[in-house]
């Protein structure tokens, strides 16, 4: 299927929805069940089963599977914010005492929550490196290194960083692998088919769109989703509430046709501006003079 297509249809189920082409708001905290015997099954279950909407809910599973679809995710898993989602990331890769190599101009709250909060509270250190070349990585690896942290195209200056390169030398030395691609959005930018283990968004921006809804995802493998969603999601509570999620899945509807006119007008307000008399210099990726 198309993009456009995919975002629409998949993972709704027009029958159970009585033939609504939108799909319903499930704006319920609670779940029945018919015997003692599901409620059971059900807790055996927890990251699957619908028992309470702090832990699952339909309309954000669907959302849910939509992004996953369209990010070549086996799983993904919505939460309240874009930090809620990568604080939670960070904390389900890394231990007490562990080393991060992280690019150095990621998002503001992401390099306080490792720099600060982090360091503080779990001894966690960091490393930061521009990230322009694989090398760098490699020389700020040491014997406690569990994470290299991306976010390609970098917040502000736009820097890039070789994604696949990146993926393969952390897999060689067996660290893992976190990446931000908000900015660029599984539209324009697929890192887990590169080799990443674990992709965040903030969808407040482009998955969203719209100004209305503050949301954060995780991406990756079933196994790594499922966990973070019995461990971090379940006992930290930044879960995703069903309207914000209804909002989202009416955004991914439109979002290939967003992103395609944000590409254009933003290179036509950079070039624009890159040749403005008052202009030193312009950031930005798509442009011929942009270093990388």
């Amino acid at each position: 299927m198309k993009l456009e297509t995919m975002l629409a249809h998949h993972g709704e189920d027009r029958a159970a929805y009585h033939g609504a082409v939108v799909p319903p708001l499930f704006q319920n905290s609670l779940f029945t069940f018919e015997s003692w015997e599901a409620i059971d099954a059900a807790f055996d279950d927890r990251a699957n089963a619908y028992i309470y909407s702090r832990g699952g809910n339909p309309t954000v599973r669907l959302a849910e599977a939509k992004i996953a679809q369209l990010a070549g995710g086996e799983r993904a898993l919505l939460f309240g914010s874009g930090m809620a989602a990568i604080s939670a990331a960070l904390m389900h890769v890394l231990e007490p005492g562990d080393h991060v190599v992280a690019v150095k101009n990621i998002y503001g709250p992401t390099n306080n929550f490792l720099n600060v909060y982090l360091r503080r509270k779990m001894h966690i250190e960091t490393t930061f490196v521009s990230g322009e070349d694989v090398q760098e990585f490699e020389a700020a690896l040491t014997p406690k290194t569990k994470l290299i942290y991306l976010e390609s195209p970098s917040s502000a200056v736009f820097s890039l960083q070789d994604i696949a390169a990146v993926a393969a030398l952390a897999q060689a030395h067996r660290i893992r692998t976190i990446i931000d691609n908000s900015w660029a959005t599984p539209i324009f930018q697929k890192p887990l088919a590169m080799g990443i283990d674990l992709e965040v968004h903030s969808c407040s921006k482009y998955l969203a769109g719209h100004s209305d809804l503050v949301a954060g995802v995780i991406i990756g493998r079933e196994k790594d989703i499922t966990d973070i969603a019995t461990c971090e999601y379940e006992l930290l509570g930044g879960k995703m509430a069903p309207f914000e999620a209804w909002l989202l899945i009416r955004s991914l509807r439109t979002l290939p046709l967003r992103m395609r006119q944000h590409q254009e007008n933003a290179l036509r307000v950079a070039r624009f501006l890159e040749q403005h008399e008052k202009i030193r210099r312009v950031h930005y990726p798509g442009l011929e003079s942009h270093p990388q």
